[in-house]
């Protein structure tokens, strides 16, 4: 983003000029190195621990959170947050359960995931096979299960085992996934809560065709709601 821009947003945001929101996925997006989202998917839904978030990408968020702007729910396996320094969006537009259905809806039509998901099951055709999940007692007549996801282990052995080279192709094929899967998850958080303009500096020129956020799916889009827009233009709206 231009700096001029930049400075010009956090301003109009400080003076009430313009709400801000910021979705969860962006966070895991921009918090997690590649190796550690892959270290996330591996526990998540286990009582295993999280890789750190990278700190110098919080104090970013942190800051973010110091003018008021707050953070979209758009879960994205295990309903976890990532980080605790920016406070939830409240539901002020629509209700949470409209929102809910909003998020859904627009997610479905999407393979999200799945992708993932059949990329690693693939791999662990030839690993050894996945420990099931512990169980921990809860109560005198209950108790909780952990849900190990195979598949996200088999990418963290996948690269864990490769060579530096063979990791490059992990990275060819994985990324782009993350990176589509969360695209939608971020879109749909911002759909979502009823936003009027989804803000990003990504013109979509070097996305391919197939990617949500390709220049030329933007119609598509706004026919749905999402209304993209670059800071320069949301400056020019406000002013």
């Amino acid at each position: 983003m231009d700096p001029t821009d930049a400075r010009a947003l956090r301003k109009a945001i400080v003076d009430g000029r313009l709400l801000a929101r910021v979705s969860e996925a962006s966070v895991f997006v921009e918090c997690l190195s590649f190796e550690d989202k892959l270290a996330y998917l591996a526990v998540v839904l286990t009582n295993n621990p999280r890789p750190s978030p990278d700190p110098k990408r919080v104090a970013v968020f942190s800051d973010l959170a110091s003018i008021g702007i707050k953070m979209l729910h758009a879960p994205i396996v295990g309903a976890e947050k990532f980080i605790d320094v920016m406070e939830w969006a409240p539901d002020d537009l629509l209700p949470a359960n409209e929102r809910n259905e909003r998020f859904g809806a627009f997610c479905r039509p999407y393979p999200r995931h799945q992708p993932l998901v059949t990329y690693g099951n693939n791999l662990l055709l030839g690993q050894p096979p996945v420990p099931a999940g512990k169980v921990t007692r809860t109560g005198p007549n209950s108790h909780s299960r952990e849900l190990p996801q195979g598949w996200a282990i088999a990418l963290k052995r996948a690269w864990d085992n490769a060579a530096a080279s063979d990791r490059k192709q992990v990275r060819k094929v994985v990324g782009p996934i993350i990176g589509e899967w969360c695209d939608v998850l971020i879109l749909g958080s911002h759909l979502a809560y009823g936003n009027d303009v989804f803000c990003t500096a990504d013109r979509g020129e070097s996305a391919g065709s197939n990617s949500l956020l390709f220049h030329g799916n933007r119609v598509n889009l706004a026919s749905q709601g999402i209304i993209i827009k670059s800071p320069t233009e949301v400056l020019a709206m406000i002013s």
